[in-house]
């Protein structure tokens, strides 16, 4: 169903320092460039929205700031203990809400936790609980990340943008596919770099995305489903 790595993000020690370990120093820049293009793709003012897999509220409290009435979802109970918008511990394979109880649903840094076989079964139960449409990022193979993906604790999966459009073009329940390559730099790069490198790097990072989106470590989707 989900990768062995989910039960990483179960560990009390992991959700408590989860967000400073991670956007401090050059992960700001990387936390400001992901909600920038969250932004881009949602606009949250009088939305429903849905967070799956919303860990510790990072996206799911920006989009609040916003105007969006969020409700956040996760299966670990560690990582909403950190969480100050409204959530609640559940399966992302099984919502416990009623049909397009929500205009838009996200879900960011996990369908690399999916398993393959499950990415049909997620997508669905998405668009049961959705009207409009599902935004979330994937992490492609062919990128810098393969330099570090081996040492991560996670079991993250990198899916091809090939292999996901295909799975997609054989939902009938989606009427439009769109996706948008970036990060040169992995994350993780970031997240190890001091502030003022953080924002060097991301200026280059941001002039080489534009033209060499085949390298991109994550891609953004945007499903449209179906009236």
């Amino acid at each position: 169903m989900f990768k062995t790595g989910q039960k990483w993000y179960r560990e009390e020690e992991i959700a408590e320092s989860y967000d400073e370990s991670r956007f401090t120093g050059g992960g700001k820049v990387l936390d400001f460039r992901e909600k920038k293009m969250l932004l881009s793709l949602v606009d949250p003012k009088d939305k429903k929205i849905l967070d799956i897999a919303t860990g510790t509220g990072r996206f799911a409290e920006f989009l609040s700031s916003k105007g969006g009435q969020v409700i956040g979802l996760d299966a670990s109970r560690e990582m909403l203990m950190q969480n100050e918008v409204e959530s609640i511990q559940g399966d992302a394979l099984n919502l416990p809400f009623k049909a397009k109880a929500f205009d838009i649903t996200i879900s960011m840094r996990f369908f690399h936790l999916l398993d393959q076989k499950k990415i049909k079964d997620f997508v669905l139960e998405v668009e049961r609980v959705t009207k409009d449409k599902f935004v979330f990022e994937s992490l492609h193979p062919l990128s810098l990340r393969i330099l570090y993906q081996w040492a991560l604790p996670q079991g993250s999966s990198l899916y091809s943008n090939s292999l996901l459009k295909k799975k997609f073009s054989n939902l009938a329940v989606i009427k439009e596919v769109n996706f948008y390559p970036k990060f040169i730099i992995p994350y993780g790069f970031y997240q190890s770099l001091p502030l003022d490198i953080g924002e060097k790097v991301n200026e280059l990072d941001e002039k080489i995305s534009e033209n060499q989106k085949l390298l991109a470590s994550t891609v953004y989707w945007e499903l449209y489903f179906e009236d």
